[in-house]
């Protein structure tokens, strides 16, 4: 079941994103998927934490022009114009 819950790790820290693209954080343990939204409050865009998927659930994404990070220890990045999740999927 994906979450909105506050996230645990990293935030995205690329600094030249496209207006409403994701950066998706994947671990062994879940997915965390964030979007770059301009706002009143934030005129100039910042990211906020869209959902979080438990790799339980065994989620399955689909991203559209997407471009990896480097892995690290802890997990890696996947920047994506967009997203779509099917869960249980075999």
């Amino acid at each position: 079941m994906p979450s909105t819950e506050s996230p645990s790790g990293p935030t995205p820290d690329r600094t030249d994103p496209i207006a409403d693209s994701y950066a998706i954080y994947v671990t062994a343990e879940r997915l965390q998927v964030w979007q770059y939204q301009h706002s009143i409050s934030a005129p100039d865009g910042c990211w906020q934490l869209v959902e979080t998927f438990d790799q339980a659930d065994d989620p399955k994404l689909s991203v559209t022009q997407a471009t990896f990070t480097a892995p690290t220890e802890d997990g890696y990045w996947v920047h994506a114009k967009e997203y779509d999740c099917f869960l249980g999927c075999n």
